[in-house]
């Protein structure tokens, strides 16, 4: 027997012989993520956590909680966690099933200060989808209002099967790709100058984060960009960090948060 089938067929046998009372596991999904918890089981020297039937972690008995990361929003797990004396044998064993939530919704920050980049940044609002595709599997579309209430997608900028992506596009470009760069660009840029054109130059995809390194070229000059989105959960709130860095002068001349107490980072909360 291969040592899968040995797994699962131990697994199966705990749950028909064992009732679990010791460990009283619960589990609590979030939208990439899962936290675990559990009573001390009397005798036990370590817990071990499976997803499924691959093992995650080997934890010592002092330890009663754990978090799953880099879960798929929107999705169902199983997980199992056994209570192993000093010589392994299995004292207790309890089995879990959670759904992932969503970071699907509207996220808001508010200005509160008269700084509002010439009434361009009064407020910012940004819907955040979840998507997939082939090439990188989940991912999140992240759209913001402009003065209309109409949507702008700003990231990503280009499917990811686009062979122009890395191209250098000019900043009047009436594209869907320019409209939405130069909606952002017009306003977090601070300065007097317009860039001539911009490339993406790579993109970051991460469970619940994503980046875009955008390079752009103004007065004869070619600066680096790059914006991030983070997604987390802060006193039960859903939340998003959004910040653009720049190289050089061009860092200078980009609208950070104005906010007193707040430092440069955008903090959204969840509305809806």
């Amino acid at each position: 027997m291969t040592k899968l089938a040995l797994i699962v067929a131990f697994l199966a046998a705990l749950a028909g012989n064992l009732q679990s009372a010791g460990l009283d596991a619960e589990i609590i999904g979030h939208p990439t993520s899962a936290d675990i918890s559990w009573a001390s089981v009397p005798g036990a020297s370590w817990y071990d956590i499976y997803s499924g039937d691959t093992f995650i972690v080997r934890l010592e008995s002092s330890e009663r909680e754990y978090s799953v990361e880099g879960l798929a929003s929107s999705s169902d797990y199983s997980f199992s966690i056994a209570a192993r004396d000093q010589e392994n044998n299995t004292l207790d064993a309890d089995f879990l099933s959670v759904s992932t939530t969503s970071w699907d919704g509207i996220y808001e920050w508010n200005n509160k200060t008269d700084k509002d980049n010439k009434g361009k940044v009064r407020s910012i609002r940004i819907r955040v989808e979840t998507a997939a595709s082939p090439q990188i599997g989940q991912y999140y579309r992240f759209y913001m209002y402009d003065r209309k209430g109409n949507e702008v997608l700003v990231f990503p900028l280009y499917d990811f099967d686009d062979p122009s992506s890395g191209e250098w596009v000019d900043y009047t470009d009436k594209g869907i790709s320019g409209a939405s760069y130069r909606f952002s660009a017009g306003r977090f840029n601070a300065s007097p100058f317009n860039p001539s054109k911009w490339r993406i130059d790579k993109v970051v995809i991460d469970y619940d984060s994503s980046s875009a390194y955008i390079q752009t070229s103004a007065l004869g000059l070619v600066f680096d960009t790059v914006t991030s989105y983070k997604l987390f959960i802060e006193d039960g709130k859903m939340k998003m960090s959004f910040t653009t860095e720049g190289s050089g002068i061009v860092g200078e001349f980009l609208f950070r948060n104005p906010n007193p107490g707040e430092g440069d980072a955008f903090i959204l909360t969840r509305i809806e």
